[in-house]
C-alpha cells in the first residue's frame, strides 16, 4: 500500500525510544522528513545514527524538555525553520509511574501530567497554529489502554490516558475547523524498556518476565513498536483521511471492554 508521505514533514516527540523512534525511522523510509525530541541527548543521537544515509537531510533531533513551554515553542519554531512547515504532529512523549495510590506525592501527579497531558496539549495549540496557516495537517495523539482499564497501581497514567482520548476528540471538532485532522492511538502492551520496567507492577506474582509478557494478551506475545508505528503511518497518511476524531486501540485484544 503506497501511503504517499513523501516530502510530508512530521514532528515526533518522545522519538528517541520504543515507538516514537520507530515511528521516525518509519516517515523516513516512506520519504518524510522528521523533526524528532526527546529530554535524552544519547537517545536521541542513537535515533539520528540508526537513519543512516536516508536520515541526511531529513531528520534532527532536538533535546527539549516538553514540561516547558518555552521548549514546545522551540520545537515548532525549529521545524519551520528547517522544513518550513508542519504537516504531522504525533504527541508520543512522556509516561507515568505506577504506585500505590497512597504513597505517591502530589509531585508525581503533578509532574506525569505535566509531560502526558499537558504536553500533549501546549504540542497541538502550537502547531494547530501553523496548521490553520496551512490549511491542513495530521495530529496523532498516542495515549495507552491504562486509560480503558482503570487499576488501583495506575492511576495517574490511567486517569492522564483517558484525559488524552477525550481531548483527541475534542481537538477534532476544533481541528476540522482548520482542515485538520485529529485521532488518537490507545496502545496495549508494547516490548520496550518502558514496559520492561514496570513489567512487576502488572505480572502476576512468580511469573517469570517472559511468562507475563505471554499472558498479557490473547495472542500470546506482546506488541512491537514498529507495529504501533505502522498504525500512525497510516492514520498520518491519505488512506486514513475519513478516520477523525476516532481513538484507535492496538492492543493484542488484552482489553475486553466495548470501548477501546
Amino acid at each position: 500500500m503506497q501511503l504517499n508521505l513523501n516530502g510530508k514533514i512530521a514532528i515526533v516527540t518522545g522519538g528517541s525510544k520504543g515507538i516514537g523512534q520507530a515511528t521516525a525511522l518509519g516517515f523516513l523510509e516512506e520519504g518524510a522528513s522528521v523533526l524528532v525530541c526527546a529530554r535524552g541527548k544519547e537517545a536521541l543521537e542513537e535515533t539520528v545514527r540508526l537513519a543512516g544515509k536516508k536520515g541526511e537531510g531529513r531528520i534532527i533531533g532536538m533535546q527539549a524538555d516538553l514540561t516547558q513551554g518555552e521548549a514546545i515553542k522551540a520545537v515548532v519554531a525549529r521545524c519551520l525553520e528547517v522544513f518550513g512547515r508542519v504537516d504531522i504532529l504525533v504527541n508520543n512523549a512522556g509516561s507515568a509511574r505506577p504506585g500505590d495510590f497512597l504513597t505517591l506525592p502530589d509531585e508525581a501527579w503533578i509532574d506525569d501530567w505535566t509531560l502526558k497531558f499537558f504536553g500533549y496539549m501546549r504540542m497541538a495549540r502550537e502547531v494547530l497554529t501553523q496548521m490553520d496557516k496551512q490549511g491542513t495537517g495530521v495530529i496523532i495523539n498516542v495515549a495507552g489502554t491504562g486509560g480503558l482499564k482503570p487499576m488501583g497501581s495506575y492511576m495517574i497514567g490511567g486517569s492522564a490516558n483517558i484525559a488524552v482520548n477525550h481531548f483527541t476528540k475534542a481537538l477534532a471538532d476544533e481541528g476540522a475547523k482548520h482542515g485538520v485532522r485529529v485521532v488518537g492511538i490507545n496502545p496495549g502492551p508494547i516490548l520496550t524498556e518502558r514496559l520492561q520496567k514496570f513489567l512487576s507492577t502488572f505480572a502476576p506474582a512468580g511469573a517469570s518476565q517472559e511468562e507475563a509478557m505471554k499472558k498479557m494478551t490473547p495472542l500470546g506475545r506482546v506488541g512491537k513498536s514498529e507495529e504501533v508505528a505502522d498504525l500512525i503511518l497510516f492514520l498520518a497518511s491519505e488512506r486514513a483521511a475519513f478516520i477523525h476524531g476516532a481513538n484507535i486501540t492496538i492492543d493484542g485484544g488484552s482489553n475486553p471492554g466495548l470501548i477501546g
